[in-house]
């Protein structure tokens, strides 16, 4: 979609913003109130409803309406808002657009009320929402000697003043979406305000789009997360009446407006918007954290992108690089007085990129588009003819480490090897499938007839699947061969209930885990993590975690299972409690006795606004409650579980020659064929074969 028109808006005067200049009977001779009653000012000729300013802008007059911009009103109501309404509800305001209280709420009309009204941004039943609703606010622009500084930081350029720089603002975000493959609709005020929709075809968790609008606000100062920032939030719609008496009138084109409405944007569009914003995202995310003094703009960590590769995120989105390097990468020559060889131009030129917001993926999209054949030809080497496929991986996080200045950057395995370039790998592929999985675990959470035949059991469900999720990031592999008592510990569960629930999981419709081979003597089960068909459209959705993926901490042993689950959800923002349930998937009852316990130990606060994430430590609370201890003790008699299991299997593959009786401690085999196979299969080395031999093995031992 192109960018934004400016619309015809027309508004009557009302309240208190009267005409420049009035009859000598208003000047000479003021109405004046009988004592004591002070709320309204009469004016002879005016009718004020309110004693607060009518107009957004105090001191601007607005002409008077006309029948144009009332059907405009209305054609962009019926085309609209009755649309991207998250529930059929609207809020009506009987005080001139001050206040917008629930129990003026009605169902949603065909028509725009005549009082300034809102319609809700997510659905509190489901805790989701379809439409990114960001606001453009002409007072959140500060303006000195013309210039907005926040603005000029992110390139957004010298404007006239508020409203020109909320307009091109408006402008920028609609071709950012543009670029991400998407189209946007959006509406203006009388007084210059602006509001831009991005509209979704499913919908999405509202703390999702909730921390895309704070990341977007980060980027274009004009932008108030506020009407994305609670389940409850409310925002005017296109075609409702302003507080100053004219209407929100569409700044995009009916037919566009329409087109946005019967297509909303895909999966693609908010993969791409995540990644846009991805600096932004972890500002925010640290912003939001318990300690809110350790976020800025230098605290920017390496993230991976969907195929397992880092680079480094950039506030303000991807930017070019310099003249010189940027002719080095086109055309292959360089300045030698900086760069005495190929492989110094060529890191020279990867590092630029990878701190100007770059991907591998832009690297290596530029380089086969022609764009930086220049860089092709500084692997050119012709003994080596796919040099450049070797090389450029193991380069590309070379520069990462030089750009971020991180020594331990995040890899799509848990080794490097820094002898050698890495050799082809599929590890990308898994990583991304591992995400993906941890996604579709969040979509079984919330999903209650799967919740239903868990039972009682689901919050220890819960507790095992974060315990798998880090598994496999450790192995780098989605399938992944951890044994029960070292999923229990990283569950906070007993070994017993975690084989109980293993089981479960395994054997239910549409499982989350596959069973790929079953354990056998040393070797545990062989657990392959699945995506059920029913969350696979989901899935395509959901925000990819970044970052790790951690398991349950061993404080909640104590704490409790329900605790850990709602500390994760908790962070610097102030929530109600019905929130942190819904969020947290629990019941209303359950909720808040975690809340009280996590608040026990300094790990909850409640404040004005409601419940956050506490300053405490987990691991200082864990060492104070004993749990550190506890877990410790598990973990040694784990240890001589396992050291005991493996001191009985080598006793019995010595067995095979000396008579085995009752009293020497061991069980006698009464089937041959099974003693045979059981000492000729080496499961204690580091063959990793399942199973017995093949027939010719068996025939030539």
């Amino acid at each position: 979609m192109g960018g934004l028109t400016t619309a015809d808006t027309h508004s009557f005067r009302s309240g208190l913003c009267l005409p420049a200049r009035l009859g000598s009977r208003t000047e000479n001779h003021p109405v004046l109130q009988p004592k004591g009653r002070t709320s309204v000012a009469t004016v002879p000729g005016q009718r004020a409803r309110s004693t607060l300013p009518a107009a957004d802008t105090p001191g601007v007059i607005h002409p008077a309406p006309d029948a144009l911009s009332r059907a405009a009103a209305e054609a962009a109501w019926r085309s609209v808002t009755l649309s991207v309404a998250a529930t059929p509800h609207v809020r009506v305001s009987r005080d001139g657009g001050r206040t917008f209280p629930a129990r003026h709420a009605r169902p949603l009309p065909d028509d725009p009320p005549g009082q300034p009204a809102t319609v809700a941004v997510y659905d509190p039943g489901s805790a989701a929402g379809r439409m990114l609703a960001l606001d453009l606010d002409p007072s959140r622009i500060r303006i000195s000697a013309g210039v907005d500084d926040r603005a000029v930081q992110y390139g957004h350029g010298h404007r006239a003043g508020p409203a020109a720089e909320v307009a091109a603002q408006a402008a920028s975000i609609a071709e950012l979406v543009t670029r991400c493959g998407g189209q946007v609709l959006a509406d203006a005020s009388p007084s210059g305000g602006r509001h831009v929709f991005i509209l979704f075809a499913a919908p999405l968790p509202w703390r999702e789009l909730r921390d895309l609008a704070r990341a977007i606000a980060l980027r274009f100062p004009a932008v108030d997360p506020a009407p994305m920032s609670s389940m409850g939030a409310q925002i005017s719609p296109p075609g409702s009446r302003h507080k100053s008496g004219g209407w929100r009138l569409l700044s995009t084109p009916l037919s566009e407006a329409r087109a946005a409405v019967e297509h909303p944007n895909g999966p693609g569009v908010w993969s791409a918007l995540l990644t846009e914003f991805a600096a932004e995202l972890q500002v925010s995310a640290a912003r939001s954290a318990a300690a809110p003094n350790q976020a800025n703009a230098a605290c920017l960590n390496a993230e991976l992108d969907d195929t397992g590769v880092p680079w480094i995120p950039r506030l303000g989105g991807r930017a070019p690089l310099g003249a010189g390097l940027d002719q080095a990468a086109r055309i292959g020559r360089w300045d030698r007085s900086r760069y005495p060889d190929r492989s110094a131009a060529r890191m020279a030129i990867l590092a630029a990129a990878a701190a100007r917001g770059w991907q591998l993926a832009d690297v290596r999209a530029a380089i086969g588009s022609g764009a930086w054949r220049g860089l092709a030809r500084l692997y050119e080497r012709s003994s080596e003819p796919r040099r450049l496929d070797r090389l450029l991986p193991y380069e590309w996080r070379k520069a990462i480490v030089f750009a971020g200045g991180e020594k331990n950057v995040p890899d799509w395995l848990t080794s490097v090897s820094t002898s050698r370039p890495p050799a082809p790998t599929s590890g990308a592929d898994e990583f991304g499938l591992i995400r993906q999985w941890v996604t579709g675990t969040a979509c079984a959470v919330a999903d209650p007839e799967r919740v239903r035949r868990w039972g009682r059991r689901a919050v220890a469900v819960r507790q095992l699947l974060a315990a798998i999720g880090q598994a496999a990031m450790v192995s780098g592999s989605t399938v992944s061969e951890f044994g029960t008592r070292n999923l229990a510990l990283h569950s906070g569960l007993s070994q017993r209930t975690v084989s109980r629930l293993l089981a479960m999981l395994c054997a239910e419709p549409d499982p989350l885990l596959d069973v790929v081979t079953r354990g056998r003597m040393a070797r545990a089960d062989r657990i392959a993590l699945r995506i059920p068909d029913a969350y696979a459209e989901s899935v395509r959705w959901r925000r990819r975690r970044a970052g790790r993926i951690d398991g349950i901490h061993p404080v909640f042993l104590l704490l409790g299972g329900t605790a850990g689950l709602v500390h994760q959800v908790l962070d610097g923002t102030e929530a109600r409690g019905a929130e942190v349930a819904r969020a947290a998937r629990l019941s209303p009852s359950a909720t808040p006795a975690a809340l009280r316990v996590l608040a026990e130990h300094g790990l909850a606060e409640r404040g004005r606004g409601g419940w956050r994430r506490g300053d405490a430590s987990l691991d200082e609370v864990a060492t104070s409650t004993g749990a550190a201890d506890l877990h410790r003790e598990r973990a040694e008699r784990y240890k001589r579980d396992r050291e005991s299991w493996r001191a009985r299997l080598r006793a019995y593959q010595g067995a095979r020659q000396p008579p085995v009786s009752a009293r020497d401690g061991w069980w006698s085999l009464d089937d041959g064929d099974e003693y045979d196979e059981m000492c000729r299969w080496p499961v204690l080395s580091d063959d990793f074969v399942r199973g017995p031999p093949a027939g010719e093995a068996r025939e030539s031992a």
